[in-house]
């Protein structure tokens, strides 16, 4: 029985029989950092049979149900993937968030984002080809910290002094004034805290770092206890970024958020070598799973990825572009700033009737311009 987001329970796919799935006797709990870092007691694997498998392409290791006799990677569409042993070692998540598409819906969200933006092709959907959509579980890491920065800069107010100056006007040496800005500077200090709740870092170092970012956000708050019935029909990766290097980029985040808080702060007009010093306490962590779709289709024999968010439906990827839809947009641009060159280069001397031939020209080419994007046409 494979789980269905649906019924948020089990279903067979074969006769659609349904079963619950028994509300899990822990609650989703933090654990504390500094423990786990030295921590080789963790619970081991995925609690229910899996098997590994590892694309020669990429470097990603997924691992799916034991009948699943074929695959392709989901994170590069190729099909060089082996079957190897699991890895006994990966500590087990604690925390899921269940998909809530099925890849039918998923699909869906897919075809509309493709079918949006001028600049996609007008044949992108009838040409895109077979698509290739998997649902996976990505690892990820949270952390919690509470923050207390110190901060020192120097502030500065801007006044205005009145500057003579010489300049020469029809032939002759005239002296004139100017305001000029000025700086006054001074020294500033403060401080901030703050408290970071589930800073998330990902576990995978496979497929679009930069797409998956562009999916968040997850709604960790609808974190559930993990069970292994959430994976039943749906595959996971196993992490590759460790907990301890996971935290490094934790602290990066958090400590760049506490820069900008720090900077906000800053007193005056502007500042200049603002320097901040954080400190971390109160440190936990979490090892979730979370749900994406991830696929793959051809265009024109081009590969093109995506992804789509399994909680909230966000799509994000790439798409072909119509080259010819770009050049036009950008002749109606030329078109329209020749007009406002002109009427710049003639607005003291000429009439409006010396401009028609240039309105007359830059509408040629905008009428050609729509024609030619098929959002006009000629009868």
């Amino acid at each position: 029985m494979d789980y269905d987001p649906a019924t948020g329970g089990l279903k067979c796919p074969q006769c659609g029989h349904t079963q619950t799935i028994a509300a899990a006797e822990a609650a989703v709990r933090e654990h504390d950092l500094s423990t786990a870092l030295s921590d080789t007691g963790k619970a081991k694997g995925y609690g229910r049979e899996m098997k590994s498998v590892k694309c020669n392409a990429c470097g990603a290791t997924t691992q799916v149900d034991p009948a699943v006799a074929s695959t392709m990677c989901p994170f590069c569409g190729s099909t060089q993937v082996l079957d190897q042993k699991p890895d006994p070692n990966i500590i087990q998540p604690e925390s899921v968030i269940p998909f809530q598409f099925t890849k039918d819906q998923a699909y869906d969200n897919y075809k509309k984002w493709l079918g949006k933006g001028f600049f996609r092709p007008k044949n992108v959907l009838q040409q895109s080809g077979a698509t290739q959509i998997q649902g996976v579980y990505l690892p990820f890491w949270t952390f919690d910290a509470h923050a207390e920065s110190r901060w020192r800069a120097e502030s500065g107010d801007y006044y205005y002094e009145t500057e003579r100056y010489t300049t020469t006007e029809d032939g002759k040496t005239v002296t004139k004034t100017r305001q000029v800005r000025k700086v006054r500077w001074y020294p500033s200090s403060g401080q901030h805290s703050g408290d970071y709740d589930d800073v998330l870092v990902t576990g995978s170092t496979s497929g679009d770092q930069g797409m998956l970012r562009k999916i968040e956000p997850f709604d960790t708050q609808k974190l559930l206890p993990y069970q292994p019935e959430y994976l039943s029909g749906w595959a996971a990766e196993a992490y590759r970024t460790p907990l301890a290097d996971a935290w490094k980029d934790g602290q990066k985040i958090i400590r760049s958020a506490e820069h900008n808080e720090c900077e906000r702060k800053v007193p005056g007009d502007t500042h200049r070598n603002l320097n901040v010093s954080t400190s971390l306490s109160n440190t936990t962590y979490k090892h979730v799973l979370l749900p994406v779709f991830l696929a793959n289709y051809r265009y024109n024999t081009k590969l093109y990825h995506f992804m789509v968010n399994g909680q909230t439906g966000e799509v994000q990827g790439q798409a072909p572009i119509d080259w010819v839809k770009v050049a036009i947009v950008v002749v109606v641009v030329l078109a329209i700033l020749g007009i406002l060159f002109a009427i710049l280069n003639q607005s003291n001397s000429s009439s409006s009737g010396s401009l028609l031939p240039y309105l007359q020209h830059a509408l040629v080419w905008l009428d050609r311009a729509l024609v030619t994007a098929g959002l006009v046409t000629v009868t």
